[in-house]
């Protein structure tokens, strides 16, 4: 169905992040890379994760290790994240994506376990 949303843990430079009129809050993520990093939990449509394309950065370089719909600089889905959202050890909550049968990357949605590891957290996830 076109219209289903699921919950994706994504990643962005940004504190805050709008996406379908909702805004998210997002934290630091923990761990690899040198980039300061926030990870949000927000609601994405089926629709949206089949145009998401390897995003590019604001000087026109294609970053092929993550991806975002076309002309949106604001968030993007990681390939294998190295961000870790804070205080998640089982399962280790990263932004990531499985490569399918015909060898693409395709995000993964957060799975039950994730959801309940953050509302655990106290982290109130946007409903879908």
């Amino acid at each position: 169905m076109a219209d289903e949303k699921q919950l994706y843990l994504v990643e962005s430079f940004e504190w805050r992040v709008l996406h379908d009129g909702a805004m998210s809050e997002g934290v630091a993520g923990q761990g690899g890379g040198s980039e300061s990093i926030y990870l949000h939990v927000i609601a994405v449509e089926a629709a949206e994760i089949a145009r998401l394309v390897p995003r590019e950065d604001e000087f026109g370089n294609r970053q092929h290790d993550r991806l975002a719909l076309p002309r949106n600089e604001e968030w993007w889905i990681a390939i294998e994240g190295d961000k870790v959202w804070p205080k998640t050890y089982r399962p280790k909550l990263v932004s990531r994506c499985a490569i399918d049968e015909r060898g693409l990357p395709c995000p993964v949605p957060l799975d039950l376990a994730g959801q309940e590891a953050l509302t655990a957290l106290g982290v109130k996830l946007p409903s879908v």
